[in-house]
C-alpha cells in the first residue's frame, strides 16, 4: 500500500472520531542558514528539554498518532537530535524528517538508514549553487544539501527534494525536477510564499517580496504544472465546487503542530496557540480546546467573502495566510485569490472547463496582481532574530 494512500485512509477514519493521526514537531527554531523566504523566527530560546520531548512522544503514542514529522529551523542544530530520532523510532512512529541536509555526514546517514524513516525532506532551491545559495545566503550550502541527498539515497533512504517557488527560481524548475529524478529522489514544489509569522519586517526582509509576478505565476501553472493542474481540475464545473459545509483546510482536524516551546498549534503556519504541553496533556488540549474546535469548524460558509466566491472550486486558501497577512482567520487570503484565478483562467483557455467560467473573486479589487506588494492589514512590525548556537 502506498504511504499517501494509507495516510488518507487513516485520515478518513480519524475524521469520524476526531482522533489525531499526524503530528509535526518543531524541536528548534535555530538554523545555520538565513533563507530569504523563511517565515520563522530563529531565536532558539526556552526550547523543550530532551525529557519534555520524550514525554510528549509517549503522549502522542497513547493517543494513537502514527505519523511524526520532526523539523527545525534546522533539526540537527540540537545536540540530542539523534537521540530523539532513536526514541521516536523505538516508539513505532512512521517518521518524516525535514532538514537542510547540512549536518547529514556519512555517520549520520548510516544512523538514519538504521532507523528507516519514511522519508527525509531536503529543501533545494535551484539546480546549481548560484540559484540555491542566493536563497540560503550560505556559500557551500548547495553542495552540502546535495551530498546529503546522495548519501541517503545510496543507503536506500527515501529523499524528497522540496522547492518553494519564487520569482528567483521559477525558471529553473524544469532543470531542478530533472536533477531530482536523475538522483532517484522524489520532488515537489510549493508556490505559496508566506509572510513572517510576526508580520511585515521593518527591515524590508519580508518574504512577500519574493513571490512570483503575474507573468511568472501564469508560467508556473500553465507550463511547469500544467499536467498536474489539468488532471486535478479537468471537467470541473460550478456544481462540483466544494460544499459550503466543508472546510478548505485540515488544520487541527487529524493533524497538528507542536512548536519548540511546547505550544500546540493547528498547523506550522498558524501562530495561535491552542494550549501549552508544559501545562496540559496533549489529550486535554486535543479534545478539550475550544479555540481548536473553532479552527476545525472554519467551513467555507463561515469565511467572509469566500462564502460567495465563484472561484472557490480552484482555491487553495490558507487560514494562516489570511490571518497573518490580513488580520482575519475567517476572511479571505488575497494571495490565494490570485492563484485561483490564474489556475482557472488557464483551464478555461485550454478548453477544459466551460468558457462561461469568468467570474472574479469579490476581493479582486484588493488583490495585488504581482503578489509582491500586498498591503498587510494587521500592523505587525516584528523582525527575525538570530540565535544559531547549538545548545549543549
Amino acid at each position: 500500500m502506498k504511504i499517501v494512500g494509507a495516510a488518507n485512509m487513516l485520515a478518513q477514519r480519524a475524521s469520524k472520531t476526531r482522533s489525531p493521526t499526524t503530528v509535526t514537531m518543531q524541536v528548534t527554531e535555530r538554523c545555520n542558514y538565513d533563507c530569504t523566504h523563511c517565515f520563522q523566527d530563529h531565536e532558539g530560546v526556552d526550547e523543550l528539554t530532551t525529557a519534555e520531548i520524550v514525554d510528549i512522544f509517549h503522549q502522542l503514542v497513547d493517543e494513537g498518532v502514527l505519523f511524526l514529522s520532526l523539523m527545525g529551523g534546522e533539526y540537527f542544530m540540537r545536540r540530542d537530535a539523534d537521540e530523539l530520532l532513536r526514541e521516536a523510532h523505538n516508539l513505532g512512529f512512521a517518521i518524516k524528517l525535514l532538514s537542510t541536509g547540512h549536518h547529514i555526514h556519512n555517520k549520520r546517514a548510516d544512523f538514519l538508514a538504521s532507523i528507516r524513516p519514511l522519508q527525509v525532506d531536503i529543501s533545494v532551491y535551484g539546480p546549481n549553487p548560484k540559484v540555491h545559495e542566493a536563497v540560503t545566503q550560505h556559500v557551500g550550502s548547495w553542495e552540502r544539501s546535495m551530498s546529503a541527498a546522495r548519501r541517503l539515497l545510496e543507503r536506500d533512504v527515501m529523499v524528497h527534494l522540496k522547492a518553494p517557488v519564487m520569482e528567483s527560481n521559477v525558471r529553473e524548475l524544469a532543470e531542478l525536477k530533472a536533477m531530482a529524478l536523475e538522483l532517484g529522489a522524489q520532488y515537489s514544489q510549493d508556490p505559496k510564499i508566506t509572510t513572517l509569522k510576526s508580520g511585515d519586517a521593518a527591515d524590508g526582509a519580508d518574504p512577500v517580496r519574493l513571490r512570483m509576478s503575474d507573468e511568472s505565476l501564469r508560467q508556473f501553472y500553465n507550463v511547469d504544472m500544467v499536467k498536474n493542474v489539468d488532471e486535478r481540475f479537468a471537467g470541473l464545473d460550478k456544481d462540483r465546487a466544494p460544499s459550503l459545509a466543508t472546510t478548505p483546510c485540515r488544520a487541527g482536524l487529524q493533524a497538528c503542530f507542536i512548536d519548540p516551546h511546547g505550544e500546540l498549534l493547528p498547523c506550522a503556519s498558524l501562530p495561535n496557540s491552542m494550549g501549552s504541553l508544559r501545562k496540559q496533556s496533549f489529550k486535554e488540549i486535543w479534545y478539550g480546546s475550544e479555540d481548536l474546535e473553532d479552527v476545525r469548524n472554519l467551513t467555507w460558509a463561515r469565511l467572509s467573502e469566500c462564502n460567495t466566491c465563484q472561484v472557490r472550486a480552484y482555491c487553495s486558501r490558507c487560514h494562516a495566510m489570511a490571518l497573518i497577512e490580513h488580520g482575519k482567520m475567517d476572511g479571505p487570503s488575497l494571495e490565494a485569490c490570485r492563484h485561483a484565478v490564474v489556475m482557472r483562467d488557464g483551464l478555461r483557455e485550454r478548453g477544459l472547463i466551460p468558457s462561461t467560467e469568468t467570474e472574479m473573486p469579490p476581493t479582486w479589487d484588493r488583490v495585488d496582481k504581482d503578489g509582491q506588494h500586498q498591503e498587510l492589514e494587521n500592523g505587525f512590525t516584528g523582525k527575525r532574530s538570530h540565535a544559531l548556537r547549538v545548545l549543549p
